[in-house]
């Protein structure tokens, strides 16, 4: 039998993840990304000169890392985690390769990318994967909102477009009423971040 990354919780759509990566002298280093899957075909899309995109293309590898911890989201977008929140697993490619220790799953993936004119665009290939803690776990509207006013202050870092500001702050209202403290937390961090 055949176990796709579904299996590890990447379902069709996008699907947002840590993506973990390594240097070629070995450095761990983590970013929020969007995973896309569509009828099987699996891809991401890097902005070119992040160390997401060297290390792919250096590698030719990624992890994909299901993580539910809001805080440990917008820290790898804005800042390198520590080392102590990687852990190495020993792949099929002969490397060890990092992947978040507070990880509920993760699947490793042979990267093939192409450039283009802002973004890498890479197909990605199963090779591995895990599950550590899969339970089940509800939808939370406060870490969906968190999660959209992330991927907009990325883009705001990248494009500079201060259009992107009062979207980012229409997303805390919705923080603050369906959010947890961590979710609360999480969106202060990324309001601090744009000041």
């Amino acid at each position: 039998m055949n176990v796709g990354p579904d299996k590890y919780g990447i379902k069709e759509g996008i699907n947002e993840v840590i993506v973990t990566t390594r240097s070629l002298d070995g450095k761990p280093n983590a970013a929020p990304i969007g995973i896309i899957s569509d009828k099987g075909i699996f891809r991401v899309k890097v902005f070119n000169g992040s160390h997401t995109s060297v290390n792919i293309m250096d590698t030719g590898l990624l992890a994909a890392n299901i993580i539910r911890d809001p805080i440990l989201f917008v820290r790898s977008a804005l800042d390198d985690l520590d080392i102590e929140m990687f852990t190495m697993v020993k792949t099929d490619t002969g490397i060890m390769f990092p992947v978040l220790a507070q990880s509920s799953a993760w699947v490793l993936f042979r990267a093939d990318h192409t450039s283009g004119c802002t973004a890498m665009t890479a197909q990605l290939n199963m090779i591995a994967g895990n599950i550590t803690n899969q339970g089940p776990r509800s939808v939370n509207r406060g870490f969906n909102a968190v999660i959209e006013a992330l991927v907009l202050a990325s883009r705001y870092k990248v494009f500079n477009d201060k259009s992107l500001l009062d979207r980012i702050g229409s997303y805390g209202s919705l923080v603050n009423k369906c959010g947890g403290t961590c979710e609360k937390e999480a969106y202060d961090m990324i309001i601090e971040y744009l000041q």
